[in-house]
């Protein structure tokens, strides 16, 4: 008898890849675009990132997709060696990540207090909820997150309706696709509540 899953979720897997590859998608042409790659490498990109990392992982939490912090990265490979040398970097950086997976060396990680993990994934969350916020309002966000709270109460005062009206159907679209009642309820389910949200 095979072992059983503890997360039986392929079909949820599979559908969650499919919302991140669409809605990456934009944000993987747009890194593309500002690091000088080509625009089908971005579409290669969030193809791999959402649709292949997400079915191949073997993590049922994992999140995987674009990371536009690495676009300065990015783009400073391609101005100093050249496209076709950077796709050799990403390649051997693959490789090299694959080793260490092998090698088990991310169990030196357990050495870490799992406070510490905690306390930065906190702070990183806490960075972007409030730089959110300002969009959601109708603002641009700064640069910084004390830069952020302080124009805070200025933004409050100065509310855009049509983006608080948009942030809204945003999230009553997120919290009440699921929710939807009886057998159109269940037809409406495999269609993924992120991708409804953004459509």
């Amino acid at each position: 008898m095979p072992p059983r899953r503890r997360f039986p979720a392929a079909g949820a897997d599979l559908s969650a890849s499919v919302a991140v590859f669409l809605i990456a998608l934009p944000l993987s042409l747009g890194i593309a675009l500002a690091t000088g790659a080509p625009l089908q490498a971005g579409l290669v990109a969030a193809a791999v990132g959402g649709l292949v990392a997400g079915r191949l992982g073997g993590c049922p939490l994992q999140v995987s997709g674009p990371a536009a912090g690495l676009t300065v990265v990015t783009a400073d490979l391609i101005h100093r060696y050249g496209w076709r040398a950077t796709c050799g970097i990403t390649v051997l950086a693959g490789l090299a990540q694959l080793g260490l997976g092998c090698l088990r060396v991310a169990r030196t990680a357990l050495a870490v207090s799992p406070a510490v993990v905690h306390g930065m994934l906190a702070g990183i969350g806490i960075t972007i909820a409030v730089a959110q916020l300002h969009i959601v309002l109708g603002g641009n966000p700064q640069s910084s997150v004390l830069a952020n709270v302080r124009a805070l109460p200025a933004q409050l005062a100065n509310l855009h309706p049509g983006a608080v009206a948009m942030s809204a159907l945003t999230l009553a679209l997120l919290f009440g696709w699921p929710r939807i009642p009886g057998r159109a309820g269940r037809l409406l389910h495999t269609v993924p509540a992120a991708l409804v949200a953004v459509a």
